[in-house]
């Protein structure tokens, strides 16, 4: 196996270990099961898809360094990450940010990997066109994943990690705010980085 293809098998092997230690003593473990049904799925699809329709060693990086960030939220509920409170003492706010952040970077670390999955199946007419949609898709998986949140929080409205799970921390537009960062995020990244696939033209 080539130096190129043997880096993925060594991201997943570290993320593995990450998460397994991560795994130990979570703050709630129902939120922590629930926040890691999505993160699994996302691995299988991964490991099937990784010796017939490949992606690029920068989607793979990208991807391995959301599901750390998603991991620790995980891990702490995204409300209560020590780093959070640690950003907002130092900024002298008192909101923990950390949840905004994940928001972001799953629009702008994700993004890549999407492209390369659209570029296979779809010939878009313009570079504009593609870039409008994979901002429209960011925004509507956010959307999604926020819906998931409030069905969650209706089926366990008694249970005391509702608000840790849904994080939203008293912002009654927290959930708005979410949306906008992963498509956001989506678009700083296509707009600095420039990804081209073959399937793309300008």
């Amino acid at each position: 196996m080539s130096k190129t293809r043997s880096m993925p098998p060594k991201l997943l092997l570290f993320f593995v270990v990450f998460w397994l230690f991560l795994a130990i003593n979570p703050t709630y473990r129902d939120v922590w099961i629930a926040e890691n049904i999505i993160l699994v799925m996302g691995i299988i699809y991964l490991l099937f898809t990784y010796k017939i329709t490949p992606f690029s060693n920068t989607s793979y990086w990208l991807i391995f360094m959301f599901c750390i960030l998603q991991t620790i939220g995980a891990h702490y509920t995204y409300a209560q990450v020590p780093l959070g409170f640690w950003v907002a003492d130092w900024l002298d706010i008192e909101r923990n940010h950390y949840d905004r952040l994940v928001h972001f970077a799953f629009g702008f670390l994700l993004v890549l990997p999407c492209q390369e999955i659209l570029s296979r199946r779809v010939k878009f007419l313009n570079r504009k066109t593609e870039i409008l949609l994979l901002i429209l898709l960011f925004l509507g998986i956010s959307s999604l994943y926020e819906i998931l949140e409030w069905i969650y929080a209706i089926f366990y409205e008694k249970s005391s990690a509702t608000d840790s799970f849904l994080g939203s921390q008293g912002d009654i537009w927290d959930a708005e705010k979410d949306m906008l960062l992963a498509g956001f995020g989506a678009w700083l990244y296509l707009l600095i980085f420039k990804p081209k696939t073959p399937a793309s033209s300008n």
